[in-house]
């Protein structure tokens, strides 16, 4: 069987029966020793009382190893309060002081047990008293006089009932005090254990932060090892594009500049005209050779820019002019199509602080782009100006992009892939370099197209403000014309042959 979990006063109990129960022994040892020095023999009695006494004693101890504190503080109560009424048997009742030691056991009975129990053990007691005196003939003793009767009950019931109501009283504050410490102390081992838990909680989670940090230290060497790793091989790769670009362009530009001469001075040969296969077979050589020328120019700007190489020189620059001449030679790549080359151009335009040659490389690689693409139709060159940038846009009627593809175009090296881009092959490098030259200028660059109806590229380049403007542009321009890195660019737009 479970046994109850213990109670305030059943910790108090356990505090108090252990030194009570040897104060008790000690007695019963005493009071046995004297009856034998006094070789007592007129009555047994006393003998019996000292061994209810043992007996109560051991099984008191007995429960009280049990961990049963509430029965063992009965059983020692009861055992106090009643056998001292017992001596009435040996010593009979008049002149016998030991009755009245029977307030030990109320008193025992309100400590160990509860508030109510003194009361149990002074009616018991009472009632014992009671039937000795009532009938001494169960003992051997005389008729006590009524008035000793009389004198002696009315002085224990007053003693009894006394103690237990005193004892009551004092016990529930006695009990609600202990109760309160017990509680208190209670919750404080409760937090002790908390705060430990929690300590221990702490403790784990700063080694587990320090191991984190560790890893995270060792993962921060690895990557600053693999970044300059990969920063030497990205200077390795630019430096070798650089050097082999300009190594390619000597010898095409030999082969370019000699098929040129043998076309348009065939005098160069006494007179000599070649025939018309010949000059079929050497246009294709030059067309070859400056398509290559082209293609080698595109990746030279590339590694400059990765490289950081590639600086502006920005300038106030007029755009209509600029626009004029772009249309004038660009005019000859529609090849006599049924495609309308026109000018939108909405109102004044101000200066824009650019550098020519870059703005013109972009125009003309929208442009070509553009006449490539449009079999019918037009294709438009627009610009308009707001309070602080020109918007330049390129417009035709050609193919289009589909959305799916325009988030990709301007990456490098990536082409779109449909019947009509394959008969113009490139690089995939024109339109990734436009974007990077006008984000150079502080400009950006952006695509709308649908596909079958057409695409229109735009662009922003700052305009001119005040010299202060333009002194401030160029420094910080040249800052970010060596930081800006055409790896970065991401929006969507066509790259075809360029």
């Amino acid at each position: 069987m479970q046994r109850t979990p213990s109670t305030p006063d059943e910790t108090l109990a356990a505090e108090v029966l252990p030194p009570l129960l040897v104060l008790v022994s000690g007695i019963t040892a005493a009071a046995f020793g004297l009856l034998l020095l006094a070789q007592w023999r007129a009555s047994v009695w006393p003998y019996m009382l000292v061994f209810g006494f043992v007996g109560t004693i051991w099984y008191s101890s007995y429960l009280l190893r049990r961990k049963r504190i509430r029965p063992a503080g009965n059983v020692i109560a009861y055992s106090l309060g009643v056998l001292p009424i017992l001596t009435i048997t040996a010593f009979g009742l008049a002149d016998n002081a030991l009755i009245y030691t029977s307030v030990i056991g109320i008193i025992c009975a309100g400590v160990l047990v509860s508030p109510r129990a003194p009361f149990n053990v002074a009616r018991a007691s009472l009632l014992t008293l009671a039937l000795l005196m009532l009938f001494p003939n169960w003992y051997n003793q005389s008729y006590a006089g009524i008035d000793t009767i009389l004198a002696i009950g009315l002085t224990m019931v007053v003693m009894h009932f006394g103690a237990a109501g005193l004892l009551w009283a004092v016990s529930h504050s006695i009990h609600g005090t202990i109760t309160w410490a017990l509680e208190t102390a209670l919750k404080s081992e409760r937090r002790e254990q908390l705060f430990r838990e929690a300590q221990a909680s702490l403790e784990l989670a700063i080694r587990e932060r320090d191991q984190l940090n560790d890893q995270l230290y060792r993962q921060s060497l690895e990557l600053e090892t693999a970044r300059a790793d990969a920063e030497a091989a990205y200077r390795s790769k630019s430096s070798f594009m650089a050097t082999m670009s300009h190594e390619l362009r000597t010898p095409l530009n030999i082969i370019i500049g000699f098929s040129t001469a043998m076309i348009e001075h065939p005098e160069m040969y006494e007179g000599q005209h070649l025939p018309e296969a010949a000059c079929v077979d050497l246009n294709e050589i030059r067309r070859s050779g400056q398509h290559l020328l082209q293609l080698i120019n595109d990746i030279l700007d590339l590694a400059r820019v990765e490289a950081g190489r590639l600086e502006l020189n920005r300038t106030a620059l007029p755009l209509v002019p600029l626009i004029d001449e772009i249309m004038r030679t660009t005019g000859g790549l529609l090849n006599e199509r049924p495609v309308l080359l026109r000018r939108e151009i909405r109102g004044p335009l101000p200066s824009v602080f650019a550098d020519e040659i870059r703005v013109r490389q972009v125009l003309l690689n929208l442009i070509s782009n553009a006449c490539k693409f449009t079999s019918v139709g037009e294709v438009a060159i627009g610009a308009n100006a707001d309070q602080h940038d020109v918007t330049v846009w390129v417009r035709d009627t050609g193919i289009g992009i589909a959305l799916v593809d325009q988030e990709r175009v301007f990456r490098q090296f990536e082409q779109v892939e449909n019947v009509d881009t394959r008969h113009h092959t490139g690089t995939g490098l024109g339109l990734a370099i436009c974007r990077w030259m006008v984000e150079l200028h502080g400009g950006r660059m952006w695509l709308e197209s649908e596909l079958g109806k057409g695409s229109i590229f735009y662009f922003t380049l700052p305009r001119v403000q005040s010299a202060a403007t333009i002194a401030a542009a160029t420094a910080s321009g040249t800052s970010r014309d060596r930081m800006t890195s055409i790896g970065e660019s991401s929006n969507g737009a066509r790259i075809i042959g360029r």
